[in-house]
């Protein structure tokens, strides 16, 4: 903000240039390019510290596009930031009717046909996972890069790459708005630099606030409140991942009758592990992939483990070979 300051009292008292620049005019334009360079020299980790204020803490409107491999969906972004409280809602533009509304920690769906569902506490009803980013480039398993200046939903934007080190993630790419650092587009990427999935607005109103209309569910029927996990602190199934992909930990844990569910996360990857009962003597072995996201299942031993994540295939196959209770380790091979 200083860099800032100083550049706009260096404008205030520029002088009317004649033919021929004068000294107070050469030093101007010196002084404003010095100045521009400081505040053109920030980090790649800068850039992504400012994403979450830059979500959480205006108003804004807009067309987002989320693209997974051969799937495509529309929705209606609407964002209201005022006195500390935060209101958000989302609508879906193509396929099924489905609303989320979201009111501070409140988060009610629409349309979707389900029963309560399960989220990570940090993303529950946002539309971006943007604000997952922030301190993304002092996680370990990634590093961070400057890359060049673009135009998104008409707007300049400030390439990140945020590159993983090893082959058990994927790489990501977003473009922030270079006035306020709001994810513009988001690019979740593959083997080869292949973009596996991505969010992009087509047209975006930073600044304007929504109508308080925009804001609401347009039906009072069906509403369902959408709760979160459980805290593995809280809850302990007994059951682990042994040595878990490097950078990875558990994050959460819950029992769901007979059945459990792990979380991990690398600070931005997500893989879930279910564990469930399976009939005595039955067993089998599938990899499933659809867009960005690995299944991969394994049934023997009386028990059916299931893990799910935008991680690549051999990841999801780690976590669910290395299943496994705490104190009797479950009947499924290291390697398979």
């Amino acid at each position: 903000m200083k860099a800032v300051s100083l550049l706009l009292a260096v404008i205030l008292v520029q002088p009317v240039q004649a033919a021929e620049p004068s000294a107070p005019a050469r030093w101007y334009q010196g002084a404003k390019s010095w100045v521009q360079s400081l505040w053109n020299h920030e980090s790649a980790a800068d850039w992504l510290d400012r994403i979450g204020p830059a979500l959480a803490e205006q108003d804004y409107q807009g067309t987002l596009v989320i693209v997974s491999g051969t799937s495509m969906q529309t929705l209606g972004v609407f964002h209201a930031f005022q006195n500390g409280h935060e209101r958000m809602r989302l609508v879906a533009l193509s396929g099924p009717r489905r609303e989320v509304i979201r009111d501070d920690n409140r988060v009610t769906c629409i349309g979707t046909g389900l029963g309560p569902v399960g989220y990570d506490s940090d993303t529950a009803g946002r539309w971006n996972p943007g604000g997952e980013f922030a301190g993304a480039a002092r996680l370990s398993s990634y590093q961070a890069h400057l890359g060049r200046v673009e135009r998104i939903a008409n707007r300049d934007a400030q390439v990140i790459d945020l590159q993983a080190r090893d082959s058990l993630r994927y790489g990501y790419r977003l473009w922030l708005d270079k006035q306020t650092a709001f994810p513009l587009r988001i690019a979740l990427i593959g083997e080869g630099g292949r973009p596996l999935e991505q969010i992009a607005f087509t047209d975006l109103k930073l600044g304007v606030a929504p109508d308080d209309r925009d804001l609401r569910a347009s039906s009072e029927q069906g509403l369902q409140r959408i709760q979160t996990l459980n805290p593995g602190r809280d809850v302990d199934p007994g059951w682990r991942v042994l040595a878990p992909p490097s950078g990875f930990s558990l994050r959460s844990a819950r029992q769901l009758g007979s059945a459990v569910q792990l979380l991990y996360s690398d600070g931005l990857a997500n893989v879930s592990v279910y564990i469930e009962p399976a009939p005595a003597g039955q067993r089998s072995e599938s990899a499933l992939r659809r867009g960005a996201v690995n299944v991969h299942s394994i049934i023997q031993g009386g028990r059916r483990v299931v893990a799910i994540g935008k991680v690549p295939a051999a990841t999801a196959a780690y976590f669910v070979r290395n299943a496994q209770t705490r104190l009797t380790p479950a009947s499924l091979p290291a390697n398979h």
